[in-house]
């Protein structure tokens, strides 16, 4: 169960230059600092389920947390990562409608909750946050367009060379060399790309095996950044 927590205020989140609310000004910021609340999650926890009606937004602050939608077969498929800085329950709550997908914290996660009435006051008032919400709209369908093309056009292991790239979290220098690591589970990643857990495992062992990939554990560190880069984009 998520734990109520006391918020940092929008003017001073550390996220706030990574976030749709950047453009506000200082007495806006308050003003959405004063009227929204904060929830911690820890790993695994909900944030909200497909099925029930959205009364907010969520932003969030810390962590991470999957959107993800249950197939027909009974299986999770992930839609899309939310970082630190996204907003997540937007389209559901601009729509009117129930929410179409669930979100879970894939690790220990925070997340700022602005009410309804706020948002779309903002909306109304401000022209230039309405219009990063258009943005960020768009550049959802975008995403989900890609998302169906790759599933139908490419093989699994592009899609996981996608993936690997698309959602790094850390690049870091050892000995010279520009390396990435992507830590997630087997399971969640497996949802991320479309595909059975144990074609992931087959797949993740063939990187390794080219020189593409090191395993430890949760993590997949990146060695060969430019042979993923050409297999990931060749349909570009």
């Amino acid at each position: 169960m998520s734990k109520k927590i006391n918020i940092v205020g929008c003017k001073d989140c550390p996220s706030l230059g990574e976030s749709i609310f950047c453009s506000l000004k200082r007495e806006i910021l308050e003003e959405v600092s004063s009227q929204k609340g904060g929830n911690l999650y820890k790993k695994g926890e909900i944030v909200f389920s497909e099925g029930f009606k959205p009364f907010g937004i969520h932003c969030v602050s810390k962590g991470r947390i999957k959107i993800y939608k249950l197939g027909d077969d009974g299986k999770d498929q992930i839609v899309r990562v939310a970082k630190v800085g996204d907003i997540i329950g937007y389209r559901s709550l601009i729509s009117d409608e129930i929410y179409s997908a669930s979100a879970e914290a894939l690790e220990d996660s925070r997340t700022c909750f602005i009410p309804k009435n706020t948002f779309f006051e903002l909306i109304k008032q401000e022209n230039e946050f309405a219009l990063k919400i258009m943005k960020v709209l768009s550049k959802d369908l975008r995403k989900a367009e890609s998302q169906s093309m790759n599933i139908a056009q490419r093989t699994v292991k592009e899609r996981l060379a996608n993936a690997l790239l698309s959602k790094r979290d850390i690049i870091e220098e050892k000995e010279g060399k520009e390396l990435m690591s992507f830590t997630i589970s087997r399971k969640d990643l497996a949802d991320l790309i479309g595909c059975a857990p144990e074609t992931l495992i087959r797949m993740l062992s063939q990187l390794k095996k080219e020189g593409v990939i090191s395993l430890n554990k949760r993590e997949v560190e990146i060695l060969n950044h430019v042979k993923l880069y050409k297999l990931a984009h060749k349909y570009s």
